[in-house]
């Protein structure tokens, strides 16, 4: 079997809403021979190109038509490729949090993989590398947080903000991972982080 036909198999069996790099194919053929098959099928309508390298395979709606990925499901998608770690930040940790209905056109995380910058559409996403211990957290939540609270800046932190926050920490029921993981958020973060936790540890006693 070719190496076009092979690829053009391995996508036809795929999930809808699947995306693939041509890393996925390295197996079947040189880098230029696989670029040049997902091309080829990007032609014949079968994959649409996302950006450079990452092509997706469609998922559609009858009334919608093309359900394209999100910015997370491809800085994911990324990540697990590069086997890197990486967390939202700054107005789309307000936006995953719910602190903030917009989406911004630059979508920023943080990663201890490769620093890079990738254009999907007018969308921009942004990878900034940073150190490991800037990554690991018991808790999810506590990252998008912390980081939610860097890109707000202490002035900006009403008492609207802290009980919508004390709202998802107690829904989320970590209170006591978020406990641990504020301990390494900067000091200001902390301060605001001990006041809304004594005031949920007052309300659950």
């Amino acid at each position: 079997m070719t190496v076009s036909k092979e690829i053009e198999n391995i996508v036809s069996k795929s999930k809808r809403g699947k995306l693939f790099f041509v890393s996925d194919f390295l197996q079947y053929g040189n880098y230029d021979t696989v670029r040049k098959t997902l091309q080829r099928l990007v032609t014949k309508g079968i994959l649409i190109r996302i950006s450079k390298g990452i092509y997706y395979y469609p998922r559609t709606d009858e009334i919608l038509g093309i359900l394209y990925p999100t910015a997370e499901e491809i800085a994911k998608s990324i990540a697990k490729r590069d086997k890197a770690k990486i967390i939202p930040t700054g107005a789309y940790a307000q936006h995953l949090l719910g602190l903030s209905t917009q989406i911004p056109m630059n979508v920023v995380y943080l990663t201890d993989g490769s620093a890079r910058k990738i254009k999907i559409g007018n969308q921009s996403i942004v990878f900034k590398k940073t150190s490991p211990k800037n990554l690991y957290f018991e808790s999810k939540l506590s990252s998008l947080i912390i980081q939610s609270l860097k890109s707000l800046k202490g002035d900006n932190v009403n008492e609207t903000i802290k009980h919508k926050l004390s709202d998802i920490i107690k829904q989320s029921g970590e209170v006591e991972k978020i406990k641990r993981d504020i301990k390494n958020a900067p000091i200001w973060i902390q301060k605001i982080m001990l006041e809304i936790l004594s005031k949920i540890s007052d309300e659950l006693a």
